[in-house]
């Protein structure tokens, strides 16, 4: 977000100026509602995969219709699943609220939570490369945000 529109967006909250104040809170509302399907979203893959580790771990059954199963009555797999799932309808929401082209760039967001939970909770190895690459997205949504949030209002 702009400095200047930082600055008009505080005014308006502090002067409880009508209709221009609640559209600001509303407006951090989006922006707090697509961070929030992000960080679901990111966490129902890591639960995901934690399952999925466990279930490596016990012996996985042969067969592609068994292993399946076993894949689907995972406890932590269909916990991952139903947070995603929340993160699902928040971005609904979201779109709902905004254009797709300001908001999907923050979707990729998840690849830099991923790879924290990847390194943090499993001791993924993530090489020099791959941060780098992380940074450059992380870096690209930051400029696309800059200059995309007036417009998608």
């Amino acid at each position: 977000m702009s400095e200047e529109l930082m600055t008009e967006t505080h005014a308006a909250l502090l002067a409880n100026v009508p209709g221009k104040a609640s559209a600001v809170r509303r407006t951090y509302f989006v922006e707090l509602v697509v961070l929030g399907s992000v960080l679901f979203a990111a966490t129902g893959h890591l639960l995901i995969k934690s399952g999925l580790n466990s279930l490596r771990a016990a012996g996985l059954p042969s067969g592609l219709v068994p292993r399946l199963m076993s894949y689907a009555f995972a406890p932590a797999v269909i916990c991952g699943l139903l947070i995603y799932g929340i993160g699902t309808a928040l971005w609904v929401f979201a779109v709902s609220k905004r254009d797709i082209s300001y908001l999907f760039p923050l979707s990729a967001l998840n690849y830099v939570v991923v790879a924290l939970g990847g390194s943090w909770l499993f001791g993924e190895q993530i090489p020099a490369t791959r941060w780098i690459g992380i940074l450059v997205v992380f870096g690209g949504v930051w400029l696309m945000q800059q200059w995309g949030f007036e417009e998608s209002q």
